[in-house]
């Protein structure tokens, strides 16, 4: 005969079973919020980006070009949506575009540039929505993050380095064009990569036998009274420093005036050559983009910003516009080429 032994049941008091759904369901809350849930087939990525103007065009179409790569080679989604906000230079527009964008609620928010950055990390302060910069100079003291390993805000990027390779910059000068002792320059002192660039091509002069002439600015407008001190009694070359209100005044107010006196301009990557400057040593913001939508993929599959250390550019070059030598009448020296990685012929 079979005995049935009675199995005596564990029974939970039901205080503890709702504290312990209560713990549990908290703990999905924090993983999911720490760790977004990754794409899936056939749901589109929102991207809402934030250019000061078009000069910041190189490192966009960069981004879309590397996110479209990600696409292509099978890694879940199907598509991606940009929505570009542009300041036309106007850099008081910015905060408000910046608003408008986090307001969108993007999968990511996208800043072409410094000031864009710093605009959308106010914006998107106390929000959940991921920022990616595509091309800052000085991301650690404008304040963007407490380091470069661990940013520790809801923001990550591509820091170019233009400060630091502003002594670089000036190494050129010295070397293709040897003749030159008066370096000038326009600065704006509330402008934390303006003053970085100031002080670090300053040492490199002294160190190089150069004069810094330096000409405090603040606004396109005081760059154009400032315009007629442009002449060759009072400088050989002009440097441009990463500087978004500088680079709108290019074409239109530093350039004429330059190419009348028959001043080279050494600017800090393609778009400064794209603006009239004979040469240029920089990371190339076309190749910041695409290094970027790297960084945005790793966000868009579930790692926070914070936890994405920034980048600088994985490619520099030294440009040389070779119509703007033979419009100035430079004389290069004959391994400033060789020296080029790459030589382009764009007239003004």
């Amino acid at each position: 005969m079979t005995q049935c032994i009675p199995i005596r049941q564990n029974r939970i008091h039901p205080g503890v079973r709702e504290s312990f759904a209560l713990l549990l369901a908290g703990m999905l809350l924090f993983f999911f919020s720490a760790n977004p849930m990754p794409a899936q087939a056939n749901n589109p990525i929102t991207f809402g980006i934030l250019m000061a103007n078009d000069t910041r065009q190189d490192p966009v179409e960069g981004f879309k070009e590397g996110m479209a790569a990600f696409s292509e080679h099978g890694h879940d989604i199907d598509e991606f949506k940009y929505t570009i906000l542009n300041a036309g230079n106007q850099k008081e527009k910015l905060p408000e575009l910046a608003q408008k964008i986090v307001a969108a609620k993007p999968n990511i928010a996208v800043a072409a540039g410094g000031i864009e950055a710093d605009a959308l990390m106010d914006a998107a302060m106390g929000t959940q929505i991921p920022v990616v910069f595509l091309s800052v100079a000085s991301s650690i003291d404008r304040g963007l993050a407490s380091t470069m390993t661990v940013p520790d805000k809801n923001i990550t990027g591509i820091d170019t380095n233009d400060t630091n390779i502003s002594a670089k910059r000036m190494w050129f000068i010295k070397r293709i064009l040897p003749d030159a002792r008066k370096v000038f320059c326009f600065h704006i002192p509330t402008n934390v990569p303006s003053v970085e660039s100031v002080k670090i091509a300053r040492k490199k002069a002294e160190e190089l036998g150069l004069e810094l002439i330096v000409k405090e600015v603040e606004t396109v407008e005081d760059i154009r009274n400032a315009a007629p001190m442009i002449s060759r009694e009072n400088m050989d070359v002009i440097l441009l420093h990463p500087v978004a209100v500088i680079h709108g005044a290019m074409e239109n107010i530093i350039l004429p005036r330059a190419m009348d006196q028959k001043i080279p301009i050494f600017g800090y990557g393609m778009s400064s050559v794209k603006k009239g400057a004979f040469a240029s040593y920089a990371g190339s913001r076309y190749a910041n983009g695409k290094q970027a939508a790297r960084l945005a993929h790793k966000i868009i599959h579930g790692t926070r910003p914070e936890n994405i250390p920034i980048e600088t550019p994985e490619q520099y070059e030294f440009v040389i516009n070779r119509w703007m030598v033979k419009k100035l009448g430079l004389t290069l020296p004959s391994n400033a080429y060789k020296m080029a990685d790459k030589i382009v012929e764009i007239a003004f």
